[in-house]
């Protein structure tokens, strides 16, 4: 390949534990591209799921480890393999993740390394508006947009967004793009503040009253859209609640076994419609990089830390401190 034989990854050796190591470099085949890696994001939630072995997806095996973690990041095209066209050396591109070693005993994700052997009909190219450092939180900000995108929409409809996260504010951004009164409710106050900059009409502090109160004093005949990204039943009980005969019902988290249950009768009765969006598609992720490209999502202003890659155990401890005040996080690749 004539780069490099290795690169650097970020590695769980076992749960609770990060570490910074050199992979193998898979071979590339002719329908491949190498992408120097300039910038990955975490995604919160999924990954501390990932770090502490809680990550419970129905039907699939538990994670093994050591894991190799992220599915998004941004970088620039050094190599492509004979068969590949549209593609060209210094083309900046989305790259979800990469190869696995062919050495690589563990489970495998493969956003958080330094350099990505990817199939090249995988990878995405950004606008020239769209920077990397932009780019890398492409599928979380998708997550978002795709939740967001579920719901009629019309202007002035009262949108809740629980969930002050990542998620709940690219869904928030979404919505008010759409023509939604967006209100944000959380508990972090710099989240919130945020929130209320970037991606909400208004905020509500959890820790200053109770949603339920705040919501049916102000609009007492409910609301149209509630979003939860909570992934709680309780939140969920509450959405439904809150909403307003025909109301429409987005579950936009990642709902654990235990957390999985809902009662019909809580829909039925209001005959709320609801939308259980999943995952991504490419016309979802290009979609999304248009309204960054316009302006009408912002990804910049949600990062509080900005880190070189070498201290990723740092900010995965950070992950785990539940004193720890943070939002977006991305990993530096050419900084030491």
């Amino acid at each position: 390949m004539g780069i490099q034989k290795k690169t650097t990854a970020v590695m769980f050796p076992r749960p609770g534990e990060t570490c910074i190591t050199a992979l193998h470099i898979p071979p590339m085949g002719p329908s491949d591209v190498l992408v120097s890696i300039e910038y990955s994001s975490i995604s919160v939630g999924t990954e501390r799921w990932c770090l502490t072995a809680g990550l419970e997806i129905p039907g699939q095996p538990p994670l093994a480890f050591p894991h190799v973690p992220g599915y998004q990041a941004a970088g620039v095209v050094l190599e492509m393999g004979d068969d590949v066209s549209d593609i060209k050396p210094g083309d900046r591109v989305f790259s979800r993740n990469c190869r696995e070693p062919e050495d690589f005993k563990g489970s495998w994700w493969g956003g958080h390394v330094g350099l990505h052997v990817a199939d090249g009909r995988s990878v995405i190219p950004l606008p020239d508006k769209v920077s990397t450092f932009e780019a890398s939180s492409l599928l979380l900000a998708q997550v978002g947009y795709n939740g967001a995108s579920k719901p009629c929409v019309s202007s002035g409809d009262v949108a809740l967004v629980i969930g002050e996260g990542l998620v709940g504010q690219y869904a928030g951004q979404v919505l008010h793009h759409r023509g939604a009164h967006v209100i944000i409710a959380g508990l972090n106050k710099t989240r919130l503040a945020i929130a209320s900059k970037y991606s909400a009409d208004e905020v509500f502090d959890n820790s200053n009253g109770t949603l339920g109160e705040f919501i049916l004093e102000n609009y007492p005949q409910g609301i149209q859209i509630v979003l939860d990204t909570a992934s709680k039943n309780q939140t969920v009980r509450l959405a439904t609640d809150l909403l307003a005969r025909n109301g429409q019902l987005v579950m936009n988290g990642f709902y654990p076994p235990s957390e999985s249950m809902l009662d019909w009768h809580w829909l039925r009765r209001k005959e709320i419609t609801l939308y259980c969006p999943d995952s991504r598609t490419r016309e979802r992720l290009e979609a999304t990089l248009r309204l960054i490209e316009t302006g009408h999502m912002e990804v910049q202003e949600l990062v509080t830390h900005t880190t070189p890659a070498s201290y990723a155990p740092d900010m995965y401890r950070m992950l785990l401190d539940p004193s720890a005040d943070f939002l977006g996080i991305v990993f530096d690749w050419h900084r030491e």
